[in-house]
């Protein structure tokens, strides 16, 4: 099932830069915020349990290793799964949506087919057959 996309031009185009710069952009906005709430966390909930229910202090330096490592393995999990899937889904849109890689390539296809006529006729004319 296909499910039919517009072309974008005009303010659905500039609504589509948006997006597209505020995507990377949230990256910084979100490693401020994961700082801010994971100190928040551990002052408020994660450090009163921990002593409370398990009988032990846990330092903030602790609680951040344990951050970092599940850091790590979310990158890590992105990096096997996501981006492979990220970089499929972008491939087929832009083959959908004539992007001008889809256009240079068609071109060059076209040079490559008109080259290889030429070579065909100069190999005949020489008596030089084809061998790969």
């Amino acid at each position: 099932m296909s499910i039919p996309q517009v072309k974008a031009k005009g303010a659905l185009l500039w609504w589509g830069k948006f997006r597209f710069m505020y995507s990377y952009a949230v990256f910084y906005v979100g490693m401020i915020q994961l700082i801010l709430v994971a100190a928040v966390a551990y002052n408020t909930t994660i450090q009163p349990w921990v002593s409370q229910y398990l009988g032990w202090g846990l330092t903030f330096w602790q609680y951040c290793i344990v951050l970092i490592v599940i850091l790590v393995i979310g990158m890590v999990l992105e990096f096997v799964f996501g981006i492979p899937a990220l970089i499929a889904i972008s491939n087929e849109q832009m083959y959908k949506h004539e992007s001008p890689i889809k256009t240079d390539f068609a071109e060059v296809k076209r040079k490559q087919t008109e080259i290889e006529a030429k070579l065909d006729k100069i190999m005949s004319h020489l008596g030089i057959e084809d061998t790969g």
